[in-house]
């Protein structure tokens, strides 16, 4: 002992580094634990924050007591070492040379007398609320993003999850001029060069009216039937009732609904028992993982250059992506969102299926290619000064 009552440099020094070497020991296991194991990764992680904060301190602390600077220079220095040795030091190790399992081997090994230094955070979970709110996940999963251990899909997947029971099923439905209908009036042979070009997999069927739907046609059992050409065969072994649900209902509760009733398809109304449009479980998981492209959409660009002088643009493009494509404002005074919206306010009038036409504005010669359930499909598209 020296006369100072504390004990000697030699002893203080053993204890400095075992301090160092049990806090980097706690950083490599942050970083090998397996994830799989939920229930071990977090005990381990609640252990090893701890032993951090515990080691930390005397880290800091230890220092002061033999080294002949002022209390502030030390502990400064003695935090640079902490952060360095002990966090940033033992994730390069880990990351650079196989570890894992050695380091793990080396943490049970001394488990219990870490399990006896992190009884206070033991103690303080037991006596803790259970309840965790949305907001305390959100924030951890927040944290967790920052730091580099969540990627920034998966903690945008998890906020949209959180979300569903605010997004009302109008908001991710397809509108009804995207839907593709099969009418009474119409024959089965129409009804089959529908469901040909389309390769949808639910048609709703109405009578001549669009919202007076009756049914809808699973194409699963269409294609089973040995004739196709009897709309009273197709109504009877095909059809199946239409499962109806409110505009203002919200996502997660359709999801529900979908999955307790086996229902794939949903027709959405509106206030008045209109059609709004139509929601499935496609919609529903793009909601959540983002936009989930079909086999035939995956090459295809909304907007391709074809020369110096033409881009094939399609209705379905944005306005203003045309507009950074062609470089120019279309000066949209209806505020269309998208290119189909600004031809046919710039035509006046509902394009017949199948038709083509010009239309010559300030700014563009727009060659309408094709037209399809009275929407614009593809178009040639040359600048002013090009033609």
């Amino acid at each position: 002992m020296t006369t100072d009552g504390l004990p000697g440099r030699p002893y203080l020094l053993c204890l400095f580094i075992l301090c160092i070497l049990l806090s980097m020991l706690a950083s490599m296991v942050q970083e090998v634990v397996d994830d799989d194991d939920i229930e071990k990764m977090n005990q381990y992680q609640a252990e090893t924050r701890w032993l951090h904060i515990f080691c930390g301190f005397w880290i800091v602390f230890l220092p002061t007591l033999w080294i002949p600077l002022s209390f502030p220079i030390v502990a400064i220095l003695a935090i640079y070492l902490n952060v360095f040795i002990t966090i940033q030091l033992p994730k390069r190790l880990v990351h650079t040379h196989k570890w894992d399992a050695s380091v793990l081997k080396i943490y049970q090994g001394i488990h219990p007398i870490i399990h006896i230094l992190a009884l206070p955070i033991q103690i303080s979970t037991f006596f803790a609320d259970e309840d965790v709110s949305e907001e305390d996940i959100r924030e951890m999963i927040h944290v967790g993003s920052e730091s580099g251990n969540i990627k920034q899909a998966q903690t945008e997947m998890i906020q949209n999850i959180f979300e569903m029971d605010d997004i009302t099923i109008e908001e991710i439905c397809t509108h009804r001029s995207d839907v593709i209908m099969l009418h009474l009036e119409d024959s089965a042979e129409t009804w089959k060069q529908i469901i040909h070009d389309n390769r949808h997999t639910f048609y709703p069927i109405c009578r001549e009216d669009e919202d007076d739907i009756i049914g809808v046609l699973d194409t699963r059992d269409y294609f089973r039937l040995a004739d196709t050409s009897s709309q009273d065969v197709i109504l009877n072994h095909a059809m199946d009732a239409p499962f109806f649900e409110a505009e203002s209902c919200k996502v997660d509760h359709l999801f529900k609904e979908m999955t307790a009733h086996k229902n794939y398809f949903a027709i959405v109304l509106d206030e008045y028992g209109g059609m709004t449009g139509i929601c499935t479980l496609h919609d529903i998981m793009e909601s959540l993982v983002g936009e989930i492209y079909e086999e035939d959409e995956l090459d295809r660009k909304e907007i391709q250059r074809i020369d110096s002088n033409q881009w094939r643009i399609y209705g379905s493009a944005e306005i203003e992506d045309v507009e950074q494509a062609l470089g120019i404002s279309l000066h949209d005074d209806d505020e269309n969102e998208t290119f189909n919206g600004y031809i046919l306010s710039q035509y006046g009038r509902i394009p017949e299926n199948g038709s083509q036409f010009e239309i010559r504005t300030k700014d563009l010669l727009i060659t309408v290619k094709e037209v399809k359930n009275h929407r614009i499909e593809q178009t040639i598209v040359q600048l002013s000064n090009d033609y």
